[in-house]
């Protein structure tokens, strides 16, 4: 039975579609639905929805801007100091700003390269409660605004936070008042604890912290992206698996104390709210604390309990919380994942194994063969004979039978997992892993040892933590030793573009007469829908679902933050990226991890995976600056590239790691210079005879003037000397992301400046405004059909999110 089913979904349907009601109108309309709903069950149906609209139309849109110049905040600290490298990373809870009350969180951050400023930092021991006065500069939450692309301000905005700012000097805080550190002082006491066996390696210490702690930020860069690529990233982050595992260790200790079911209940209780304290209170763990706390709940009051209704509970009362959620992907696979467990994985276990647990029940019982079916009886006989033959006990066959049962029900349900998962993994993050199903099995077995263990170390002695350390050490090198094996078959991980609509609509159809057929036990719809499945995955792994190619020749400059890159599409169907920004850019992020966070890979190649694109059929160099050149080396992994242009430039190491990449996947080299021309592109500069220098220059930049509709666009890279060039065009990208030093004088109608927020340098200057600036409206786009100037938009004019995420769903 699933009766919250229903109400669920009209409580989602609610949200998806509050942007296109009136919240007043909703409120007065729902109390009359709920009044009609006592007679008519389906008036109850709209007053549900009716309140999800108007809970979702309630969302506050957030404080307004604060203005460029610097401000004097009080605050509270909402929990410690978070070290991250160099940097320190505080959140603190807005009381005013210069006087005037504001709400809301700010997120900042201070990098403490000079030991005396770490000093200084570190004398202000400021914890959680604390009350702060701090003098900085804020602003909005840098973002990379184009479509398809993670949109970070929307995530910060989901969990309070609107500002973020760098704090210059320790010197610029003030504690006003402080809070009590004690919640502060127990976790730290538990992080050392856990810590202390694992400060020779790395990479074991960041598995270990992760698993047990949820504290990702600890993972090295290479541990992380192993992960991830292995379909192994969730037992490594704060999730409903860990919380399993402290519940289900919690509840097998306590069974061996005492049998009285509701102290036992209590334990598991109070075990899975230490557990949100000690992780910080990560809303994924209390998400999986609020479905617990409710299985619990009904075990506790003998009531019955169906897990998929605790969790249709559990997301109304998150929602009801929170509608915004509704947005996060983390939400929705949290209880996609609940779903494929207990809705398809478990009954398909129980279905395909069920013979071998009619078979084990009770072996050592004779009387009950009788009511067996006769080949389960005649084989607990013949085994119960053998045993006897050899003066062997019953579990001699019992617990070899038993594992195969455990391995195969582990199978099973992760099939059925990462078959519901192929969605998330394929919009969110653009990969298939056929190996992941595989490595789960021994991987969470691994990853559930090293939890339990892991938290007895906390309050174990010297001695007994020692020898538990060495246990999870070897543990987890057999976890990276399994994880390099597997990701070094072939095939075991692709990177695939999303995928439309229609497709998904099919997969969801034979999802649904999988679930059915297992439900019903119906074997030949079972076999069809997963081969349909099978064949809709292989489609989606091969098959180019590329948009059409344009009518007119299209830019998109795109948002790399301080960095360039230029998409360029044309009407006889072929795409060339000029530049792809670099990892330098993410920086200006302020606040990200950065230890994997790559614009190659989670901006460029985002965006054009949710193109649909396989291939990129020319990619073009300007010069070797990492703003411009580090973007370009994920994209040669992610992406089939017909040639790649490149000018003149010294071999630094990047550039060479660029060339090396290229000949080893076989893709064809061209040199440009001044002079050369291939279709309606004609390269202005480098000359033949350019010298480079022995480090990368912004002169080195390639210069091409795009020639399309009778109109021209002229792109510069970061070109600062005057050279050869037309007198006017109809799009400029303005050189050096504006810099007052560029000499160029070409004239523009259209001028487009690729520059980050906020960035230290700034750009632009003066001088070269007005124009369009990437850091004001995220991703630029250029229509050249001439007729008329060419035609702009930005995507900052996208359609209706009611309409995408109702599409979506």
């Amino acid at each position: 039975m699933f009766p919250l089913f229903r109400p669920l979904v009209a409580f989602v349907a609610g949200i998806l579609l509050s942007p296109c009601v009136d919240p007043l109108s909703v409120w007065l309309c729902a109390p009359l639905a709920a009044l009609l709903g006592l007679a008519r069950r389906w008036c109850l149906w709209l007053a549900v929805f009716l309140t999800g609209a108007g809970l979702a139309a309630r969302q506050d849109a957030g404080p307004a801007d604060l203005g460029p110049e610097p401000v004097r905040l009080i605050g509270r600290v909402l929990r410690p100091p978070e070290r991250r490298g160099l940097g320190v990373y505080l959140d603190i809870q807005l009381q005013s700003v210069d006087a005037r009350p504001v709400h809301g969180r700010v997120r900042l951050t201070e990098f403490l390269e000079d030991p005396e400023l770490r000093d200084l930092f570190n004398a202000l021991d400021l914890g959680t409660g604390d009350q702060v006065e701090i003098v900085v500069k804020l602003h909005r939450p840098a973002v990379y605004r184009n479509p398809g692309v993670f949109d970070y301000r929307r995530y910060l905005a989901r969990q309070g936070v609107y500002w973020t700012g760098t704090i210059r000097n320790p010197r610029l805080i003030t504690v006003l008042k402080r809070g009590g550190h004690h919640v502060d002082h127990f976790r730290e006491w538990i992080y050392s604890r856990l810590d202390r066996g694992f400060q020779s390696d790395p990479n074991t210490r960041g598995l270990v912290m992760g698993m047990v702690l949820g504290l990702k930020h600890n993972l090295t860069g290479r541990v992380e992206e192993s992960m991830r690529d292995g379909g192994l990233y969730h037992l490594v982050v704060a999730s409903g698996f860990n919380l399993a595992v402290i519940a289900a260790a919690a509840a097998r200790l306590t069974r061996l104390i005492t049998g009285n079911l509701r102290i036992r209940l209590a334990v598991v209780t109070l075990s899975i709210l230490v557990y949100v304290l000690v992780v910080g209170g990560q809303t994924p763990i209390i998400r999986a604390a609020v479905m617990a706390l409710i299985f619990l709940a009904a075990k506790a009051l003998d009531r019955g309990y169906a897990p998929l209704n605790a969790a249709a509970l559990a997301a109304l009362m998150l929602l009801a919380a929170d509608p915004s959620l509704i947005e996060d992907s983390s939400f929705r696979m949290t209880f996609a994942a609940v779903g494929a467990v207990v809705g398809f994985g478990v009954p398909a276990s129980r279905w395909f194994l069920g013979h071998i647990e009619a078979r084990l029940r009770a072996f050592d019982d004779a009387s009950r063969d009788g009511r067996l079916d006769p080949s389960i009886a005649d084989w607990r006989v013949e085994r119960r004979m053998w045993c006897e033959l050899h003066g062997l006990p019953y579990w001699a066959v019992t617990i070899p039978w038993r594992l195969r049962q455990l391995a195969g029900q582990a199978f099973i349900v992760s099939v059925c997992v990462e078959m519901v998962f192929v969605y998330f993994m394929v919009e969110s993050f653009h990969m298939l892993s056929p190996i992941s199903p595989l490595l789960n099995i021994p991987a969470g077995l691994i990853a559930a040892v090293i939890t339990t263990i892991g938290f007895l170390l906390i309050p174990a002695p010297g001695f007994i933590a020692d020898s538990g350390a060495w246990i999870i050490d070897r543990f987890a090198g057999a976890l990276l030793m399994l994880l390099d094996f597997g990701l070094s078959m072939p095939l075991a991980t692709l990177r695939v573009p999303s995928a439309p609509p229609e497709l998904w609509l099919l997969y969801a159809l034979a999802l649904s007469a999988a679930a059915a057929a297992v439900h019903r036990r119906k074997r030949s719809l079972c076999i069809g829908s997963f081969l349909a499945i099978v064949a809709l995955q292989a489609t989606i792994a091969v098959m180019d679902f590329s948009p059409p190619a344009p009518n007119a020749t299209v830019l998109t400059f795109l948002d790399v933050g301080q960095g360039d890159s230029t998409l360029v599409e044309f009407p006889d169907g072929k795409r060339m990226l000029i530049d792809g920004g670099g990892a330098a850019a993410g920086r200006f992020l302020s606040l990200r991890d950065e230890s994997t966070f790559s614009i190659g890979e989670d901006v460029v190649s985002s965006h054009l995976f949710s193109r649909r694109l396989r291939r990129v059929d020319a990619l073009v160099l300007t010069h070797a600056h990492h703003d411009h050149l580090d973007g370009l080396l994920d994209v040669i992994e992610n992406f089939k590239v017909g040639e790649l242009w490149l000018g003149r430039n010294p071999m630094i190491p990047a550039y060479r790691s660029l060339i090396e990449r290229a000949q080893e996947r076989q893709i064809p080299i061209r040199w440009m210079h001044r002079g050369d021309a291939a279709g309606s592109i004609s390269v202005l500069h480098p000359p033949r005879d350019w010298r480079t220098r022995t480090t990368a220059q912004n002169n080195d930049s390639l210069v091409l003037l795009l020639a399309a509709g009778g109109q021209t666009a002229l792109l510069t890279g970061d070109l600062e000397i005057p050279i050869v060039a037309p007198d006017r065009v109809d799009v400029l990208k303005v050189p050096h992301h504006g810099s007052g030093g560029s000499r160029l004088r070409t004239q523009s109608g259209i001028r487009v400046i690729s520059v980050g927020a906020s960035n230290p340098f700034g750009h632009p200057h003066s001088t070269k405004l007005p124009a369009l600036r990437t850091d004001e409206l995220g991703a630029i786009r250029v229509v050249m059909d001439g007729a008329g100037p060419p035609k702009i938009s930005s995507s900052l004019t996208r359609p209706c999110p009611a309409c995408k995420l109702a599409l979506l769903f």
